[in-house]
């Protein structure tokens, strides 16, 4: 997950209530499997020892991408955790890279690719849409299924920028 609150972590790796959840994050740090930084409010990380532990290369972090992961992992909980979620897989076509999906993931046999809007430019968001409606074209001659372009974003006005451009390119989708 890169970076997780405790309340994320509480429901991904079912540690129970708040104190049984505090007391497990706070042993962890203690043995120096994870780290913890404060943002808005405490955000944990896997630091080195951990992630040697658990047979993990290094950890890539960045400041600047604390609150797209946690939205991604906000989104992962309430698409109830698929099983096979995979983060930032580049689709490639023709040994070109089309583009790289902030997540994507099968359910039912249909193909799922999520994008988090959190600091895209809408203009980026637009140019994204139409590489995925050319994406979707192929996959759905190739897979005999339309796949689903999933939106995150907490700005209602980009939701309204976001639908009006996805049913425009006619892509089958949910904003949420």
């Amino acid at each position: 997950m890169t970076y997780c609150t405790r309340e994320q972590l509480q429901v991904i790796e079912q540690l129970g209530g708040d104190r049984n959840a505090r007391r497990i994050l706070l042993e962890m740090e203690k043995k120096n499997l994870i780290k913890s930084i404060r943002y808005e409010k405490k955000v944990y990380y896997i630091s080195n020892k951990g992630s040697e532990r658990i047979g993990k290369g290094g950890v890539n972090l960045k400041r600047s991408w604390i609150q797209h992961t946690l939205m991604r992992n906000d989104l992962y909980i309430l698409l109830g955790q698929p099983d096979d979620w995979k983060k930032e897989v580049p689709v490639v076509r023709n040994e070109e890279t089309l583009l790289i999906p902030d997540a994507m993931y099968k359910q039912h046999g249909i193909f799922h690719f999520v994008e988090i809007d959190n600091t895209q430019t809408m203009k980026t968001n637009l140019e994204k849409i139409k590489k995925y409606k050319d994406l979707f074209i192929n996959m759905e001659k190739q897979f005999k299924h339309k796949p689903v372009l999933i939106w995150y974003s907490l700005s209602p006005i980009r939701k309204e920028k976001l639908r009006a451009a996805c049913e425009k390119a006619g892509l089958k989708f949910n904003i949420y």
